[in-house]
């Protein structure tokens, strides 16, 4: 081999070289070029995600004030149905401050709504005899079902505002004091 062929071959080989260089330094481009576009398509599919649940609880914010605009228009009958299923099936607390707002926020409708429901469709005539009601079978269950807990237990676990208040309640209603009630109804 002549000493041109020699510096040709050694030419072709730092050429040679050179591009296996570049090829490595294309791949480590290209790689970071790939992950690249993972992390953005991995956010923009996190956005996307996003974006799809904000707009579907726009859309269920919307059905809930068109439902709400439009409460009102339930007939009485569906609305004594919903406050028996949300009031007493759910069975939830009736703290004495409980009233009359709570329940119109309850069922989604106006409080005028209620006082005339009450008015029109029910024995009790308002809210606040209603809730009495419900308070005062609670208190009497307690004091069937849980013989230890003491009276003023009963009267808070029930809702009232005071031990007094109820045993006025229970004693108007059965006519006997909370503690005749609980002897007469657990003789044990």
């Amino acid at each position: 081999m002549t000493a041109e062929e020699k510096k040709e071959m050694e030419q072709l080989r730092e050429q040679v070289q050179q591009l296996m260089t570049n090829n490595a330094n294309l791949a480590k481009a290209l790689e970071m070029v790939v992950e690249r576009n993972v992390d953005l398509f991995e956010r923009l599919d996190c956005f996307y995600q996003v974006s799809m649940r904000a707009n579907w609880m726009k859309d269920v914010m919307k059905h809930h004030r068109e439902v709400m605009a439009h409460a009102d228009l339930r007939d009485d009958t569906e609305l004594l149905a919903m406050l028996e299923a949300r009031i007493e099936g759910d069975n939830i607390p009736l703290p004495p401050e409980y009233g009359l707002k709570d329940v119109a926020e309850l069922l989604g409708v106006t409080q005028s709504r209620i006082v005339d429901l009450f008015k029109k469709k029910t024995i009790y005539r308002t809210v606040d005899r209603y809730l009495d009601y419900l308070r005062l079978m609670r208190a009497l269950r307690l004091l069937k079902e849980k013989p230890g807990y003491s009276v003023e237990a009963v009267a808070l676990d029930a809702g009232f505002n005071s031990v007094r208040t109820m045993q006025r309640k229970i004693n108007d209603a059965v006519g006997l004091t909370p503690g005749e009630f609980r002897v007469i109804n657990n003789p044990d």
